[in-house]
């Protein structure tokens, strides 16, 4: 299942699915209720190849885990995740 069909069927993508981070995402400093670790907001970047790892406990599957191409892990809305090619 692409991550398109994931957000329109809402259900959670298998681990492994390979993404890319769009290029406008929420700012670290408006990323307040997300509530992780520091170093997975720094780790947040526009634009990057990753892949689905998990959803962030707590958040009720709005918020994913992805393992950029550097092995970083960020954390990101799902509004901020698309398909590799697309």
């Amino acid at each position: 299942m692409t991550i398109k069909e994931c957000k329109e069927h809402r259900r959670l993508p298998e681990n492994g699915t390979k993404v890319r981070i769009s290029e406008q995402i929420t700012p670290i400093d408006d990323c307040g209720g997300f509530l992780v670790h520091q170093r997975h907001l720094i780790a947040r970047k526009p634009g990057a190849v990753g892949e689905y790892i998990g959803w962030v406990p707590g958040a009720g599957g709005d918020l994913w885990w992805i393992k950029h191409d550097d092995d970083s892990i960020g954390a990101y809305s799902f509004t901020e995740v698309n398909d590799l090619e697309s």
